[in-house]
């Protein structure tokens, strides 16, 4: 599991499984108090960085296992909407 991290305990949320669509620190913005740091790969390309079906291959795998998850985040090393299939996948989680 690479993508995925969780679920992570969250006062707002419950228990909530994060998604990581992009590699580390690729993002359109370099915000000054991000807690990664700075921003290596600057860019507003979107593009498929990271395989959609090999994520929702470790989401799927993570609900079979039974654990408790209230909500789905994705967030994680930069900006996730860059990834351009995120619709796909908010669909098919949907779907879940």
């Amino acid at each position: 599991m690479g993508q995925i991290f969780g679920p992570v305990p969250s006062r707002r949320l419950g228990f909530s499984l994060g998604v990581d669509t992009i590699p580390f620190k690729t993002c359109s913005l370099n915000c000054i108090y991000c807690q990664l740091g700075r921003t290596i790969n600057k860019t507003i390309q979107r593009k498929e960085y990271i395989a959609a079906d090999d994520i929702l291959r470790e989401i799927e795998e993570v609900l079979r296992e039974g654990k408790r998850i209230d909500y789905i985040t994705f967030s994680g090393s930069g900006e996730p909407t860059l990834n351009s299939e995120i619709r796909r996948m908010i669909s098919r989680i949907k779907e879940l």
